[in-house]
């Protein structure tokens, strides 16, 4: 399950945190079914989900703190163009261990995460003290919260959970500093994010280092890491995946004549052989006021498709979601806002491991994500994308990859 970890040191008044447990396809959902469709929840009525009847920290009343998931909430259901909502249904119903009151012990934790499991309620948990945190063998100085999908049934997500680590609120300047509400709460909208079934994206990866203005506004919610509270407000690529995922269809600002689709499949050098899992960004051509680093909307090569063996190039974790259709092999689909875009690739950051990574590289053991083949040619375009459109073949080859016969197959 997704969890945000505060690291030790930040770079001038950067807030950077990362992830640990996930188990992805990037760059848009987290969970993909065996026809290619992403796991989403239902929109027939408003998401339900239960808050706790405790206090978020020593400092901050289960009232505030109710009124604070609202707003993060509030985050994703605002976007015009998706038809994604959620209610909260009241607070965390008893069950087994847990009778009422303050999810805070162990025992009520995990019954309630059974109940969550069993597709029963979704619960939203404060952890005051970082008691259960601490019971669960986590790092309560380092982990801020974890969130993500409970149960799935044929085609949707039927429920989902979240924790958040009071500690980080609680006014007290040990056994580690308070965020402010803004840092916290930026932390949390992004787990959130993993609860409404998206996974990571990987655009302007240069923040880890340097971050100008407009990268930071280009940079998404769901990011891997949190590198500055800016990413509390959503970026083009998580308003575009939360729509392409959840689209508004009635109204007048739809999905359909706000955004189209680029798509197209990432090649080896031979121009044949389809290469899994490089990440593909779609970035809006620069007039002068760079549009490219604002508006960039990322995926992964073949994320759609089940690696359910892996593969020992590219993919040797494997995946047992995703379709066996080989159409699906190497291709990307990316939604963006109607507009003219150029294409590139690159590898995933090597950096983005276990619980921080992307598509579906989860490994407990915290191995590096799979290099990307060869070298990413030039970018392509300009593509013009009108509203409502699918622009196909949008292809890229690589550059220097070994030969499709390589030695891991037989004679």
């Amino acid at each position: 399950m997704p969890g945000f970890r505060k690291m030790a040191a930040a770079l001038a008044t950067c807030l950077v945190l990362s992830l640990i447990g996930s188990a992805a396809d990037a760059g848009g959902p987290l969970f993909v079914r065996d026809t290619g469709a992403a796991y989403v929840w239902s929109t027939a009525a408003p998401i339900s989900y239960r808050t706790d009847n405790g206090p978020l920290s020593a400092s901050i009343d289960e009232a505030t703190a109710r009124a604070r998931v609202l707003g993060m909430f509030d985050v994703w259901q605002n976007v015009a163009t998706s038809s994604i909502s959620y209610g909260r249904a009241g607070f965390i119903n008893p069950t087994g261990a847990f009778v009422g009151g303050d999810v805070d012990t162990l025992d009520e934790f995990n019954d309630v995460s059974t109940d969550c499991n069993n597709g029963n309620q979704s619960p939203i948990i404060y952890d005051a003290d970082a008691s259960i945190f601490i019971a669960l063998g986590a790092d309560e100085t380092s982990l801020i919260g974890f969130a993500g999908a409970c149960a799935l049934d044929a085609t949707q997500i039927i429920s989902g959970s979240a924790m958040m680590n009071g500690l980080f609120q609680d006014g007290l300047s040990a056994p580690v500093p308070d965020l402010t509400t803004a840092e916290f709460d930026a932390a949390i909208v992004h787990e959130l994010g993993h609860f409404s079934g998206l996974d990571h994206s990987q655009v302007n990866v240069n923040c880890l280092g340097f971050c100008g203005t407009d990268d930071l506004t280009g940079l998404p919610t769901m990011f891997p890491l949190l590198i500055d509270v800016s990413q509390g407000v959503l970026a083009p690529d998580d308003i575009a995946w939360i729509s392409r995922l959840y689209p508004q269809t009635t109204g007048g600002t739809t999905f359909a004549n706000t955004h189209g689709t680029i798509t197209g499949i990432v090649f080896f050098s031979d121009g044949e052989s389809h290469a899994q899992f490089v990440n593909v960004i779609a970035r809006k051509v620069d007039t002068g006021a760079n549009e490219d680093r604002k508006t960039a909307i990322s995926s992964l090569s073949g994320i759609k498709f089940a690696n359910l063996l892996g593969n020992p190039i590219n993919d040797p974790f494997g995946s047992s979601f995703g379709s066996l259709d080989p159409g699906d092999i190497g291709l990307f689909e990316i939604p963006v806002p109607a507009g003219s875009y150029t294409v590139e690739v690159e590898p995933i950051d090597p950096g983005f491991t276990g619980a921080s990574s992307i598509g579906s590289f989860f490994d407990e053991l915290g191995r590096a994500p799979p290099p990307m083949p060869g070298t990413a040619p030039a970018p392509i375009g300009p593509i013009a994308v009108a509203a409502g459109a699918t622009v196909s073949g949008n292809n890229v080859t690589l550059i220097g990859t070994d030969p499709r016969f390589d030695q891991f197959e037989g004679p």
